[in-house]
């Protein structure tokens, strides 16, 4: 038998090595948050960061800044607060709105589009395109911007853009190819007003914003658009990973990577060193101007999550942030900084 003072040596020196273990992991996490946050400083010193950033671990928040200036006249800073546009990045709230359809019982991933679309007269569409082929941009649509009129603005809705393209032909056969589809998400947001008797941003709205409380979040159409800020992507991107929104399970088939390409339903799939990333980014440019959006959600299966919202052109660095921090977190070291 083991003298107990045998047996309290070796409980203190276990619990001294997994004490000196937790400490290295957290000054690794210091040291990688740290220089991360100097690369950042740099990149708004050369004027390639104009925006909000917001890094968290396991519902923490371990880092969050704002940077540079809303206007271009450079007199209007940025805060954490600033409510910047967030295009593609709405997609999300589309898939998560059909899978909490799917979970009612309202819809299937296997039914035909023309099931809940009644007026869509296109033979390839009516008998051919199902809902996850809209999900996972498979179903061979392209994008309604090249149907609309220079006089159409920003303020068209979701049942003008429905009307150009219910009847689109398509451009790849179905189920083929992955070929991104803002026409394609169109066509899941008049699903989601067909089923519920929603305005699409009524229903986004009463159905995940309001319940997570995003107060400074606003939606344009089911394709992406609005505005939000980092803190209310925060909220959004727990919600998902803790599944108060959706179940775990759903969330799962969500953010499976597709074979065709490395895009799930509604999100973008990918491994990086080994760690699964999932989320979604968004993206545009005013013509002759540094004005647009760089933007970026990526939730981490190690724990972490990366909020990138800023208001420049993407050609201006969004970019390079973005492929640096996510590189940064998922691997154990730190990667180098060019």
């Amino acid at each position: 038998m083991k003298s107990p003072y045998v047996v309290m040596l070796c409980l203190v020196v276990l619990t001294s090595c997994t004490t000196k273990q937790k400490k290295k992991a957290e000054n690794q996490e210091d040291y990688k948050i740290l220089e991360m946050k100097n690369f950042l400083a740099r990149m708004a010193t050369n004027d390639s960061l104009h925006g909000v950033v917001l890094i968290g671990k396991n519902d923490k928040i371990l880092f969050h800044e704002a940077y540079g200036y809303i206007d271009l006249e450079s007199t209007q800073k940025h805060t954490i607060e600033s409510p910047i546009g967030m295009a593609s990045m709405g997609k999300m709230f589309t898939a998560v709105a059909i899978f909490q359809l799917r979970s009612k019982g309202k819809l299937q991933l296997d039914d035909l589009i023309s099931k809940h679309l009644e007026d869509i007269e296109s033979n390839i569409l009516k008998d051919s395109v199902k809902i996850k082929h809209l999900l996972s941009h498979t179903s061979g649509l392209g994008s309604y911007w090249d149907e609309l009129n220079e006089t159409d603005s920003e303020s068209i809705d979701l049942s003008y853009i429905y009307s150009l393209v219910k009847n689109d032909s398509l451009s790849e056969f179905v189920g083929k190819k992955m070929m991104y589809s803002n026409s394609g998400y169109i066509l899941l947001g008049k699903i989601i007003e067909e089923i519920t008797g929603l305005d699409y941003k009524e229903y986004i709205h009463q159905n995940i914003l309001h319940p997570l409380q995003m107060e400074n979040t606003d939606v344009f159409l089911s394709d992406g658009g609005g505005h939000t800020t980092t803190e209310n992507l925060w909220k959004f991107a727990n919600a998902i990973k803790n599944g108060k929104i959706l179940n775990r399970k759903d969330t799962k088939v969500m953010t499976e990577k597709n074979p065709l390409g490395n895009y799930g339903y509604g999100f973008m799939v990918k491994h990086i060193n080994g760690v699964k990333v999932y989320g979604h980014t968004g993206g545009y440019w005013e013509e002759n101007t540094k004005l647009g959006v760089a933007a970026g959600l990526d939730m981490f299966d190690n724990g972490y999550i990366l909020i990138i919202l800023t208001n420049r052109n993407p050609s201006e660095g969004g970019k390079k942030i973005r492929d640096y921090l996510i590189e940064s977190l998922s691997v154990g070291d730190n990667p180098s900084i060019n």
